[in-house]
């Protein structure tokens, strides 16, 4: 007689082999056939290779090849997409944006979540520009009901920066709607009345600090971002009872975002409700893309930043596949806008004094944030910090105090070449600190604006173009240049390359961004800055950013050839399919008669799903995505 237990282990040793033969098998669960890959599998342009086909088996490449390698992959239960011939490239990687809060800046989320509606206004002088907002503020106020929020942001920050404080007060806001929280605001500073200083400190429970102020019997603040942001996210939505529209719409910017090709974002966390509202998405296995977070949401409004920062711990790395964390900032050394922070001089005494930074008494917010930075060097510098992601700096003389915190700090250079440290922004950088970069393996996230350019020209002249965004100039001294801000953040785009023709061209609308010189070489360097460089920067450049065995099957399908058409033309290029760990997150009718999207036309303002080739690949496979309600 067979022993027993003898014959139960030999059941088990065979169901497992069989388990384990399953796991290997030879086949692809998704081949993408007659591609032009680029993998942008090496940092040298000279050594990418290319491909036809791609094999992908659950969420992960398997292989690359040719269409003759890959056809073996194909069972007959494998789903084969043609590419047709159109260029097939990694996800793009965008390493700055703030999605969560510019969500609320989009036409059919303002629809739905009135609340949030801002007042934009704009003139050409200081008297126009107050005349404009005294009207639209005594409108708005009649408008609503006591208690709710009035926020104006008025612009062009050159006009309205030397209103605040001055003509643009706390009394004044007081006397126009004494019954309504209000802020005026524009990039270099913001102006709160009286009903807005209680409505935050209710919300976290403790005084505004100190150091949050410029003057606070004027309601002067030299920070533009944290309050406005965060008293939308964390006051406005709560309190209006929209966290389920907010939520929705957050998913649907997230999904647009996909739309454009954009497969992972970085982002850092100002405002607990973003992270919350994210953290919903992730749980409900509902992002569609994937996130890269660095933590900040304790820092506004609280007087013990540097006490919280030394208990919070390291959380580099730690997440789901969605998103993970990539370490703790302390966000703008800055003002942004006109408050820039420079080692250059003016054209005159007045326009220098628009300047803020952290190491200016008149600019005690950022101040403040330098503080909370020096904290976090000397957390890394005790190995307590693995990361410190991006910083927010506009002007060379807030990159040198980003610099100076970080090698005062006692951090060793081995250490800091670990931290994959990144400075949102190249504004203004200077040669020496390009090399610096280099030296400890520091990034520059640059966004294409002409902004900065103008303000270069108006208030230090044309000479000092050449500070702007010099990401040439960085790519030959062997420093980390990654491009931001070229997904559908505060506006719908419809390419991932039309800022890429700005960096290739450096013009925008015919004008100036930086000089010539300091364009974008050539397509391929565009694409790794787009791709395998930003990867990096967010700790996953051994899962994403390339189209390589072993790595995530994000993959975009465009409409055209990458490689063939105009520099000038690259902006016609979008995707007609977008995968995410194999799943298609976003498909165009043009590639297979199938249409998943958000339509965002104004007449629409809804999914589309339209399913008339059979697909299993479908994130969405029954429909929309459906949310949880975060209020039951």
């Amino acid at each position: 007689m067979i022993n027993r237990r003898f014959a139960v282990s030999v059941s088990l040793l065979l169901l497992s082999s069989a388990a384990a033969l399953a796991g290997t098998s030879p086949y692809a669960t998704t081949v993408i056939l007659n591609g032009k890959v680029i993998t942008a599998d090496s940092d040298d342009i000279d050594d990418i290779s290319f491909h036809e086909a791609i094999a992908i088996r659950e969420d992960e490449i398997i292989a690359v090849g040719d269409n003759a390698d890959i056809q073996k992959y194909i069972a007959d239960w494998t789903e084969v997409v043609d590419a047709k011939g159109n260029t097939v490239l990694p996800g793009l990687v965008d390493t700055h944006n703030h999605l969560y809060d510019t969500t609320l800046t989009f036409r059919w989320v303002v629809k739905s979540i009135p609340e949030v509606m801002q007042i934009n206004l704009a003139a050409d002088s200081e008297d126009a520009l107050l005349e404009q907002m005294t009207a639209a503020l005594k409108v708005r106020a009649s408008q609503i009901g006591a208690g709710q929020w009035i926020q104006a942001r008025i612009n062009p920050p050159a006009v309205a920066v030397p209103m605040l404080g001055t003509s643009v007060t706390r009394q004044l806001l007081d006397d126009l709607a004494p019954d309504h929280p209000i802020v005026a605001y524009t990039r270099g500073g913001s102006v709160y009345n009286t009903a807005a200083i209680a409505s935050i400190e209710r919300r976290y429970r403790n005084p505004i600090p100190k150091d949050f102020w410029i003057d606070v019997d004027k309601g002067l603040s030299g920070d533009q971002t944290d309050g406005t942001r965060c008293s939308r996210v964390d006051i406005i939505v709560p309190e209006s009872n929209r966290l389920d529209e907010y939520t929705r719409g957050y998913l649907e910017v997230l999904q647009l975002n996909a739309q454009t090709g954009v497969t992972t974002f970085k982002s850092h966390f100002q405002c607990e409700g973003g992270f919350n509202a994210t953290v919903h998405l992730d749980r409900n296995d509902l992002m569609p893309i994937r996130m890269a977070w660095g933590h900040r949401w304790m820092q506004p409004f609280n007087p013990w930043i540097s006490e919280t920062y030394w208990r919070v711990g390291d959380w580099t790395g730690y997440g789901s596949e969605h998103m993970w964390s990539i370490g703790s900032s302390a966000g703008a050394l800055d003002n942004g806008g006109v408050g820039w922070c420079t080692s250059i001089p003016a054209k005159t005494d007045e326009l220098k004094a628009r300047e803020r930074c952290p190491t200016m008494d008149s600019s005690p917010p950022n101040v403040r944030r330098l503080e909370h930075l020096k904290t976090l060097a000397e957390l890394a510098a005790a190995g307590r910090q693995t990361g410190i992601p991006g910083f927010h700096v506009a002007g060379d003389a807030a990159v040198d105090a980003y610099l100076d915190a970080m090698l005062n700090s006692g951090v060793s250079l081995e250490k800091l070449r670990s931290l994959r440290l990144q400075v949102d922004h190249c504004h203004s950088v200077t040669r020496e600190q390009i090399e610096m970069a280099a030296r400890i393996n520091m990034a520059f996230s640059c966004d294409a604006t002409r902004v900065p350019s103008q303000v270069i020209e108006d208030a230090y002249g044309e000479e000092y173009l050449t500070m702007n965004a010099p990401v040439a100039s960085m790519l030959k001294a062997g420093a980390r240049a990654v491009i931001s801000e070229f997904g559908s953040q505060s506006e719908i785009r419809h390419s991932p390359f039309e800022d890429g023709v700005m960096w290739m061209t450096r013009k925008i609308d015919g004008k100036n961004f930086g000089v010539p010189e300091e364009a974008v070489p050539d397509r391929l360097t565009l694409l790794l800055m787009m791709t395998r460089w930003g990867a990096y920067a967010i700790w996953k450049d051994d899962k994403i950013g390339s189209i390589e065995p072993g790595k995530w099957a994000d993959i975009i399908i465009l409409n055209g050839d990458y490689m063939d058409v105009e520099v000038e033309k690259l902006d016609t290029l979008r995707p007609i399919m977008t995968m995410v760990g194999g799943e298609v997150i976003f498909e165009d009718a043009e590639l297979r008669g199938n249409q998943l999207k958000f339509n965002t036309d104004p007449t629409v303002e809804a999914w589309e799903v339209q399913m008339t080739t059979p697909t299993s690949l479908w994130r969405w496979k029954d429909g929309p995505p459906q949310i949880p309600s975060r209020e039951l």
